[in-house]
């Protein structure tokens, strides 16, 4: 099968990276068990998640040249390493279905109220299969163009907030007043899977990369640069609308930020909101919809080009199906798909790897020498 070369720079990795990590998780909020020590929780959670990509990319540097998928085949044997590309390929779908999901919820309750979810469901996907239609440095490019208004947003909300006159710092405290056991609830399961160990996505995309050399301090610098703008993200939040509020609202930061209001003239910027969290999302599910596809490439050996309108087509109407309503949507997320889904693809397969690796490319080294 003749495949087309596909490689993204350094640094559109890094756009990629801290898109990817943003996108649903400023949406929803993150780190709530921890209560006003959220933030603290998305910091601590951020060198955890700095040393699950350095972990993903030790497997990827063990057997060079090859992504996720290749490496299943190349440490369990053609049919069991397929059997867990399938399982992954599943998986993929699956969580693209969910981010697109949270967007379009968002949109139906706060500008489309009277559109059906299912048509801004298939517009977004639309605009992503065109993407992929075009191969991953057509996102690469995208990402380079949109990231400096995506950060510029993000930090200019909580810049309007505290001109507003809306930042409360008691809200933040007590710090640690129950000690770190809440944070410690915060960060496993729910901080460790969501959003830094949705990261094994990048073992596909990594294999992409023009420049080899310096990828894991350009990956940790992503990781380390979406936990604080997650971070900045959670203490606007709490500072803003109390602890109470930020875990009764389903999107905090588009609630924190209807409270800017400037001179009078600056208000209810929740346009502004929708733009970079639209940017995130199309990132993260394209992300992980490349991925899916690269999985059913290597199955059916076919150009996954080929298939991107097709299970663009599934994804779009999963993603409308796949709960009632968003409160069941939102329980699935932090019950289900965090022990069933996140845990067993984003650190059992991958920790399971580990022996397999070592064992194959040290008796590939034997081989070689004799």
């Amino acid at each position: 099968m003749k495949q087309l070369v596909e490689k993204i720079s350094l640094w559109q990795l890094y756009i990629l990276i801290v898109c990817f990590q943003i996108g649903s998780a400023a949406l929803v909020g993150i780190g709530n068990e921890a209560k006003q020590d959220a933030w603290i929780a998305v910091i601590i959670g951020t060198f955890f998640g700095i040393a699950i990509m350095l972990y993903y990319l030790f497997l990827l540097s063990k057997v060079p040249g090859k992504n996720l998928f290749e490496l299943l085949v190349f440490c369990f044997g053609k049919w069991i390493g397929k059997f867990f590309t399938l399982l992954y390929v599943i998986y993929f779908f699956y969580v693209s279905a969910r981010v697109l999901r949270d967007f379009c919820e968002l949109l139906v309750s706060t500008i489309f109220e009277v559109t059906p979810l299912e048509v801004i469901s298939i517009t977004m996907m639309l605009v992503i299969v065109y993407i992929f239609q075009h191969g991953l440095e057509v996102l690469g490019r995208t990402s380079e163009v949109f990231f400096p208004y995506v950060v510029a947003f993000i930090v200019m909300t909580g810049l309007g907030i505290w001109f507003s006159g809306e930042f409360e710092i008691s809200n933040i405290q007590p710090i640690l007043a129950d000690g770190f056991k809440p944070i410690g609830n915060a960060l496993f399961p729910q901080l460790l899977t969501f959003p830094f160990g949705e990261a094994v996505t990048f073992m596909v995309i990594s294999a992409y990369i023009g420049t080899k050399k310096h990828i894991k301090k350009v990956s940790a610098a992503g990781v380390f640069t979406s936990g604080v703008l997650l971070a900045y993200g959670a203490l606007i939040q709490i500072s803003t609308l109390g602890v109470d509020l930020k875990e009764r609202a389903n999107f905090p930061l588009l609630s924190a930020s209807r409270e800017i209001s400037l001179l009078n003239f600056i208000e209810r910027v929740d346009l502004i909101i929708v733009f970079f969290v639209m940017f995130g999302i199309i990132v993260k599910v394209g992300i992980f919809f490349y991925g899916g596809l690269k999985g059913l490439e290597l199955i059916t050996n076919r150009p996954y080009r080929s298939m991107t309108l097709p299970m663009g087509s599934l994804i779009a109407f999963f993603s409308a199906g796949i709960s009632h309503n968003f409160v069941e949507h939102l329980k699935e997320g932090l019950v289900f798909v965090p022990f069933f889904m996140h845990i067993p693809f984003q650190f059992g397969i991958p920790l399971l790897l580990l022996p397999f690796i070592l064992w194959k490319t040290r008796k590939r080294k034997k081989e070689s020498s004799s």
